[in-house]
């Protein structure tokens, strides 16, 4: 195995100060599906990308990669890149100026040959339905990620921020909505969204997923938006904007 040196898509924040003036908006987020090179490994993947250089005029607020440890309809790829941006506009100010940049260099881009990407992302808005355990500022280098596929069957986005704040809190995550406005299968808009829960740590997980076994709500009758088993990540930080 070659080594460079021995990453989510949630958590999905831009934070420190950005987070907090961010929690009552809806954030972007760009995600791009990745697949390992041959002969490294995840840990390679994530030393290379933690050790790139962020320029304050290209950065996203936040970079985060979930690497699949029981990924519900077994995808072909390894593992997700998410990248948050505090809005839409900040999303295509600094992707502008990275495209630029990239023109104007040369030389090898990306993940420097431990991975290939998908040049063909998704992006979607992030509410989140509450804050992450620990408040601003505590997104952990390596955490657990949970992620459901939901129909809304009617329901509106809004409905779903509602359920996702129940689950949340139900499982003591914070949790938030992903909807999808460009890229990926083609669905009628807003019918389906995601939603991520994401926990302090790994045994944090654990021990709430415990928890909820032994306490199981029955389900509301009234609510329409059904979701699919969920998919469980291990989500690396990689990068974080100050502001």
């Amino acid at each position: 195995m070659k080594s460079v040196i021995t990453v989510t898509t949630t958590l999905t924040l831009c934070l420190g100060a950005s987070f907090a003036s961010a929690q009552g908006n809806v954030l972007a987020t760009r995600t791009m599906a990745c697949t390992i090179n041959s002969g490294y490994t995840m840990a390679d993947v994530v030393e290379t990308a933690r050790s790139f250089e962020w320029s304050e005029d290209t950065a996203p607020g936040a970079v985060m990669m979930r690497s699949k440890v029981a990924a519900a309809n077994s995808p072909e790829w390894d593992f997700l890149i998410d990248a948050y941006y505090p809005s839409f506009s900040d999303m295509i100010e600094k992707r502008g100026n990275f495209l630029q940049q990239r023109a104007d260099s040369n030389g090898r881009r990306g993940l420097n040959g431990v991975a290939t990407c998908s040049e063909n992302v998704r992006i979607s808005s992030v509410r989140f339905a509450n804050p992450p355990p620990g408040g601003a500022g505590s997104i952990p280098p390596l955490t657990a990620v949970v992620s459901f596929g939901c129909d809304l069957n009617g329901a509106t986005v809004a409905d779903a921020v509602t359920l996702a704040n129940a689950f949340g809190q139900n499982a003591g995550a914070g949790a938030a909505v992903v909807s999808r406005n460009f890229g990926g299968p083609s669905i009628p808009f807003n019918s389906q969204v995601g939603m991520r829960l994401f926990f302090p740590s790994f045994p944090e997980f654990g021990a709430a997923f415990d928890r909820l076994q032994q306490n199981t709500q029955p389900q509301n009758p009234d609510n329409p938006i059904s979701c699919s088993i969920g998919s469980l990540w291990a989500s690396y930080l990689i990068h974080q904007r100050s502001n």
